[in-house]
């Protein structure tokens, strides 16, 4: 089975009703069956073979599921790059994954592809200054247009004879020392994925599922593949509002939705008035990717009347891991709970174990490192065979997430692995962006962590230390960070140090920053927001 013959269906039993809703255009099931088809045989016709990697770097429009079941159908493979990311960011992403085409709406992108080796073609979503570059460059409409109608070549009597077990995606997940790292997931386990997720949570059918996160990112690409499989509406918009996301759901009857929790506050703070009554329709609301509370939570249940569930996973879990349902959410919330939310317990077809440094399972409330089993897990890491065995061993995924489980076998996350700071529900390394402030003039040894954010969950703080007769500030390290990395990643905090917790290898003893016992370490600190 693979994911555009669900595209193939939806044509056949329901081809009049809606299929994507943007702000730019609304296809039916037919048209995008239609649209699809001609994209495949474009790009086959332009030389494309099965397996090429083409990278997207969209923001949310139609044509980018489009794009999806387009590659899919040719049997090629998606590269999702956040559209957020500086050209340097982009072109270290499209010379690894080796991109033969870059499909994107941005000059940013332009640029970062025309510094790629590997790419021959450039194919621009809307206005967009391509510049001067060798790499020919043409408008999607017109490449879809130009494309041929009817199956493609790897099609039989409506079903794609392509293996399920070929490459569908490379999602990249930066490692701590800055180098991109592309998960390799197949169809098969994507369709593992969404069946898991759907044995958990009941979608409802009767109207859309909006989305504002970027599809051509992690948990926002997968209800590409939801939507097909139920044959509901996919809604789409480029960014969050609380007022217009109102709009929408009395306007589109929109029944399911997908925020962030950074959404969440800007939607409870907004309802008073917003009139709530006029969201009626909208009965499930799913949310992940950082830490929230109950207090949020409990006011958007009553505010709304709507029942929610949390997500958590990894990119190279191949998406839900664990689950916090809406039967969970109704029986903790009867608690009157105050402490921490739960990431969940493990979904219907995935194994979650906390084990200690002997790989056994540790007792009820006893921290120990997640390690987890599923079919929708990744295949590994693209051209990195050492990362991926270090994180793929006797047939566990093990990423260094440390959590421990109650007697209800909820798990609660007690660290995230690698120095992973989770800002506005996007990863942030700790190794990439201390990379980056030590290059800073004036640094001579920085560190990061994650601190409390009440609208983002987590922002940056750094701690720096500086060289000796450094006068260096917060505002100049800060403007220093600007122009390497991107917004999410910028530290909104600068705090200089007399020194910090190092091993032996003169690597940061990152486990005393999370903890606290290395900040005692530091001496006089003296704090600039530099904001």
């Amino acid at each position: 089975m693979r994911i555009e013959n669900l595209l193939r269906q939806n044509a056949v039993r329901r081809p009049d009703r809606p299929a994507v809703i943007t702000d730019e255009a609304e296809l039916t099931w037919s048209e995008l069956d239609t649209a699809t088809d001609r994209l495949a045989h474009a790009l086959i016709d332009r030389g494309c073979r099965e397996q090429e990697r083409i990278a997207l770097v969209l923001a949310n429009d139609h044509r980018v599921v489009v794009a999806y079941h387009g590659l899919w159908k040719a049997n090629l493979v998606t590269v999702g790059v956040n559209p957020k990311l500086t050209t340097t960011e982009m072109r270290r992403i499209l010379v690894h994954s080796g991109a033969s085409v870059v499909i994107c709406d941005s000059a940013t992108a332009v640029e970062a592809a025309a510094g790629a080796p590997a790419v021959r073609r450039i194919v621009t979503v809307g206005p967009v200054d391509a510049g001067d570059t060798d790499v020919p460059v043409e408008s999607f409409d017109e490449l879809v247009a130009s494309g041929a109608d009817g199956p493609v070549p790897g099609e039989c009597g409506g079903v794609s004879v392509f293996s399920g077990a070929d490459l569908r995606s490379l999602r990249y997940t930066s490692g701590t020392t800055g180098a991109a790292k592309g998960c390799m997931a197949t169809h098969d386990q994507q369709l593992a994925s969404t069946a898991n997720y759907l044995c958990e949570v009941d979608v409802p059918r009767g109207g859309p599922t909006w989305i504002s996160m970027p599809l051509s990112l992690g948990v926002g690409a997968s209800f590409v593949t939801t939507t097909a499989y139920l044959g509901v509406p996919l809604l789409l918009r480029k960014r969050f509002d609380a007022a217009a996301f109102v709009d929408d759901v009395e306007r589109y009857g929109v029944t399911h939705a997908f925020l962030v929790p950074t959404m969440l506050v800007d939607l409870v703070a907004a309802l008073p008035g917003l009139a709530a009554g006029r969201a009626r329709t909208l009965s499930l609301i799913g949310y992940g990717g950082a830490a929230t509370s109950w207090n949020l939570i409990r006011s958007l249940v009553e505010a709304l009347d709507v029942r929610l569930y949390h997500a958590f996973g990894a990119t190279e879990a191949g998406g839900f891991a664990a689950l916090l349902t809406p039967d969970d959410h109704d029986r903790l919330l009867a608690d009157r709970p105050t402490s921490i939310v739960p990431v969940g317990r493990p979904a219907a077809f995935a194994e979650v174990q906390l084990v200690d440094a002997d790989d056994r399972v540790v007792a009820p409330r006893e921290v120990g490192e997640m390690r987890i089993r599923a079919a929708s897990v990744f295949s590994g890491y693209w051209s990195q065979p050492e990362a991926t065995r270090a994180v793929l061993r006797d047939g566990w995924l093990r990423l260094g997430d440390m959590a421990w489980r109650d007697e209800h076998g909820y798990i609660y996350l007690a660290d995230r692995a690698q120095g992973v700071i989770r800002s506005g529900a996007q990863n942030v390394y700790a190794g990439e962006v201390e990379a980056v402030l030590q290059s800073c003039p004036g640094v001579h040894r920085a560190a990061v962590l994650g601190v409390p954010d009440e609208r983002y969950g987590e922002s940056v703080k750094a701690l720096v230390q500086r060289t000796e007769g450094s006068e260096v500030t917060a505002q100049q390290v800060i403007e220093h960070c600007a122009g390497q990395l991107s917004a999410y990643k910028r530290p909104r905090e600068v705090e200089f140090v007399d020194s910090l917790p190092v091993d032996e290898g003169g690597k940061i003893r990152r486990a005393e920053l999370s903890s606290g016992t290395g900040l005692a370490l530091l001496g006089t600190a003296t704090k600039e927001s530099g904001r």
